[in-house]
Order: structure tokens, then C-alpha cells, then sequence
């Protein structure tokens, strides 16, 4: 079980580098607000070549605004390198950057930083350590945010909640620590944040550390318990603490608790904020 549980996270994770492959860039911050503008229009702005493929990536009503972007085909070399980090994991990715095989390979610039990017976000603390030596640091202010994902577990098969953490306090002592994001779909906006992030991943730990930093509750937009509780991991003691900072349940949070039979799955949650209801 242990093993089929394993695969399909890997295929999980596999899928996910897939799709942000072709993600929206969002361009590091010129001031020292740690906030940082992405607007989707730029972006689509792109003068297509005839053998780029067509792709029309999910909207939801919040991106339903931005044009569908057609992005470059990959090339082989970048391909085989996703194909190897997907199977093997990102160590052989990790000595490619340090001894500069990466760096003389006939890639294009964007497909090597979009490796980097992405090697970033998978690596282990240990191996992020050694891709900053090796020149391959975050271009974006969405790298901090990327941090917070699924992809490292530990011996439980959890989310590794103390490796995001050692790589947010490197990221830290970097000073490339970006703790708030604001991404413009057309006329739309929406600020996002690293604690709103490890809310939604349901990652208490990461959010306790967030907060002993100063990155606290304010500055997003939507309701943090809705983010938690359309999370994977529904946590009562994080909502509470979210009750405990002031901050409401919305409608929006009752209507996702009916939906998907809080009463039944999460009761410690659906009680709890059954009591807070007006």
C-alpha cells in the first residue's frame, strides 16, 4: 500500500512540474516591500513561432480573463532532464548545475532557468544550499512561494514540514525570501502570501515559523480558513488559531463543508466551525 501510495505522489508531483512549466512568470519586486507584480497580459503578449503547439490551460472565473498562451515546444535535452528528476529525483539535476554541464549545455537561457526554478522548489535544503554555490537562485518572487508544496515527505510519507522550513530560513539569509505576491489577471488581482500558502497545504509548523518571522495573516485576499479547509489537510487546530486572530468564517466556507460532508470527513473542524456560524 505504502508503495502504491508513493507512485501516485510521484505522478502527482510529475504532473504538477508539467503544468508549471507553463505558468505565468512573475518578475522579482524593484522595491523593498517583498511584494511582487505579475501582470497576465505581458505575458500573453508573445510572438508565436509556427511549430509552437497549442495549449489551453483549466480556468477558473479569477483567470478566466487571460488569453490562452501557446507555449515553446521543449527541447529534447530539457525534456530527459524532467524526465530523469520525475524517476530518479533531482540529485543528478542538483550535480549538473554544480559541475556546469547545465550551464554548456545547448538548451535555451529560459529553459535553463526555468529548470532552476523548478530544481529549487524540489531540491532538499541541503541540495538548495548547493544550488545557490552553483548560481542557480530564484529569478522571481514566486520561488519563495514554490517552497511550500508536497514534493518533500519524510519517513511517514508527511509532507517534510522541517525541510520547507530550513529552506525558507536559507532563503531567509539569502535575503531572497519574498513574502507576499501580487498576481494581476487583466483588470483582476489577487495577493497572495507564504502563510496563506502553508494554510492551504494545512502545514502547521511552516505557518507557526512564518509567523515567528512576521509573516502573518494580513495582506491576502479570501478567507484563510476557506483556504484551509479546501486544502488537503483540513486542521482544526489551525483553524482555531485563525478563529483565535480574529479572523471569520464566510459563507463560502459553509457552503465547501456541505459539499464535501465535513460532518463525516473532518467532524473536529465541521463542529468547531459550526459553533462560529451567525
Amino acid at each position: 500500500m505504502k508503495k502504491i501510495i508513493l507512485l501516485f505522489g510521484l505522478c502527482i508531483v510529475s504532473l504538477g512540474i508539467f503544468i508549471y512549466i507553463f505558468r505565468p512568470e512573475a518578475s522579482l519586486p524593484t522595491n523593498p516591500s517583498n511584494t511582487v507584480e505579475h501582470d497576465a497580459n505581458q505575458t500573453n503578449q508573445t510572438t508565436l513561432n509556427d511549430d509552437q503547439e497549442s495549449y489551453i490551460p483549466e480556468t477558473n472565473d479569477h483567470d478566466s480573463q487571460i488569453q490562452a498562451k501557446k507555449p515553446k515546444k521543449l527541447s529534447e535535452e530539457a525534456i530527459q532532464y524532467y524526465r530523469t528528476a520525475s524517476k530518479y529525483g533531482w540529485e543528478s539535476i542538483v550535480r549538473d548545475f554544480e559541475n556546469g554541464t547545465i550551464l554548456k549545455n545547448k538548451m535555451p537561457k529560459g529553459e535553463k532557468e526555468k529548470l532552476c526554478e523548478i530544481a529549487l522548489s524540489q531540491s532538499t535544503a541541503d541540495q538548495t544550499k548547493r544550488l545557490f554555490k552553483a548560481n542557480c537562485k530564484p529569478l522571481n518572487g514566486r520561488s519563495s512561494s514554490m517552497i511550500i508544496n508536497g514534493a518533500l515527505t519524510n519517513a511517514e510519507g508527511k509532507i517534510d514540514q522541517n525541510e520547507i522550513i530550513e529552506k525558507l530560513k536559507l532563503y531567509k539569509s539569502e535575503n531572497v525570501l519574498q513574502t507576499h505576491v501580487t498576481y494581476k489577471f487583466g483588470p483582476y488581482e489577487e495577493k497572495s502570501s507564504l502563510q496563506s500558502k502553508a494554510i492551504g497545504w494545512g502545514l502547521e509548523e511552516v505557518s507557526d515559523y512564518l509567523l515567528s518571522i512576521g509573516v502573518d495573516y494580513t495582506g491576502v485576499d479570501g478567507n484563510l480558513i476557506l483556504d484551509n479547509i479546501k486544502g488537503r489537510n483540513p486542521s482544526v487546530s489551525l483553524v482555531q488559531k485563525l478563529l483565535n486572530a480574529g479572523i471569520e468564517p464566510n459563507s463560502s466556507v459553509y457552503k465547501q463543508m456541505e459539499q464535501n460532508d465535513f460532518s463525516t470527513k473532518h467532524p473536529n473542524v465541521y463542529n468547531l466551525l459550526k459553533a462560529h456560524k451567525p
